[in-house]
């Protein structure tokens, strides 16, 4: 039941990102660029090795940018960051800081509630 309940807020915290309108202007249109570079990039990665499979291959879809981001994370945020869609993971990874700190900011005090 606890796991249905954190997975049930982390997708409100999705949907929260997906609704800031930071986002929107902070949408690209370049995501498909570097797609080849990605995939070496992440083959080349050891850390890699600490994710599951499924997760591996995720990462590996990436732009280099957020495969970066994504390990530059803490360990709370890089859980959270897994519940949104792919195409939020990048617009995040692509927004300046201080808009991305708002985000976060956003997305953690969703979770917040469920971690009392």
């Amino acid at each position: 039941m606890h796991k249905s309940l954190n997975k049930f807020v982390l997708a409100g915290a999705a949907a929260a990102f997906a609704l800031t309108p930071a986002i929107a202007a902070a949408q690209d249109d370049t995501m498909a660029e570097g797609t080849q570079e990605t995939a070496e990039t992440a083959a080349e990665d050891p850390r890699l090795a600490s994710l599951p499979a499924d997760k591996q291959a995720a990462v590996a879809s990436w732009p280099a940018e957020t495969q970066e981001y994504y390990w530059s994370l803490t360990d709370e945020r890089q859980q959270m960051f897994w519940a949104l869609s792919d195409s939020d993971k990048v617009r995040l990874s692509q927004m300046p800081d201080d808009q991305r700190e708002s985000t976060w900011a956003q997305i953690e005090s969703s979770v917040a509630p469920s971690q009392g």
